[in-house]
């Protein structure tokens, strides 16, 4: 037997200790020539085999996995306890690994996996919570970008306002939800329990501000303005929007109260004028 590279070594120990159903059937799926290399991995001695040694690496991969899961996913952690939280994890990694060098990444699928879940059953709002957590870790690694102030809009002709296109942050999320998550979200920071939740439709957006993460409920309209500023509407499409609703009037002056928070919250970090002028001074 030719004695295996460094790359080759790399990638059997690797292929072993991630094997979904544990080291032995790792072991068993692999070719005869592997799996003589395989015992070449560790040195014999002591009480433990081969296999038992591998094992001990592979629970060490899936316990900082799951450590860092429980970073990430905290609430949904705290509502359903430790023991379901690990059995989550346990079946969760079974159907998505982790497929990409840095940890960071190997939660993004869990909010989905969460909905047809037995745990996602018992606990209805469990993919809502999953999706709101998944969101603010979005926004924390969100690219940095300047927010602008309301002075920069004070260069702006009134009779041009309709014209003005923004730009969102990177950090923004718009959620549309089934349940008030961010009561349960609330209560889970506190390591208190919520009684009683009941569904209802429920926007949430999140962002960042500097190296702080923030999310609030909002209502309907504002989360829809909002999704239309970040597919390129101008101010004057937010306010027809707003309006078709709630009369022009009303449209209007929802829309500059919006503006107003959102510049207040470091939302927009640039805006044009529609005609193709340079950017409004910041």
């Amino acid at each position: 037997m030719t004695t295996p590279t460094l790359a080759q070594t790399q990638q059997l120990f690797w292929k072993l200790i991630t094997a979904p159903e544990g080291v032995a059937s790792g072991l068993a799926a692999l070719p005869p020539s592997a799996r003589a290399q395989a015992a070449t991995l560790v040195h014999l001695g002591g009480r433990l085999s081969a296999v038992e040694r591998l094992d001990v690496y592979a629970d060490m991969y899936f316990y900082r996995i799951r450590d860092c899961l429980k970073d990430d996913f905290g609430a949904v952690a705290a509502v359903i306890g430790e023991t379901a939280f690990h059995n989550l994890i346990t079946d969760y990694l079974l159907v998505h690994p982790s497929t990409h060098f840095s940890l960071r990444y190997v939660g993004r699928h869990l909010p989905g996996f969460v909905a047809t879940h037995a745990l996602g059953l018992q606990w209805p709002y469990l993919a809502d919570l999953a999706a709101l957590e998944w969101a603010i870790m979005e926004a924390f690694d969100a690219a940095d970008s300047e927010p602008i102030t309301p002075a920069a809009l004070t260069a702006v002709p009134p009779e041009r306002w309709a014209e003005l296109r923004f730009e969102c942050t990177a950090s923004l999320r718009v959620l549309r939800l089934d349940w008030p998550i961010h009561e349960v979200w609330a209560h889970a920071q506190r390591r208190q329990h919520l009684d009683g939740i009941e569904p209802a439709p429920t926007v949430i957006r999140v962002w960042r501000q500097e190296l702080r993460v923030f999310h609030r409920a909002v209502d309907v309209t504002e989360g829809t303005a909002l999704e239309a500023l970040t597919r390129g509407a101008t101010f004057g499409d937010v306010c027809e929007l707003i309006a078709a609703g709630a009369g022009e009037a009303v449209g209007v002056e929802r829309a500059a109260t919006f503006l107003q928070g959102w510049l207040v919250d470091g939302l927009l970090t640039a805006c044009t004028l529609q005609t193709g002028d340079p950017s409004v001074p910041s």
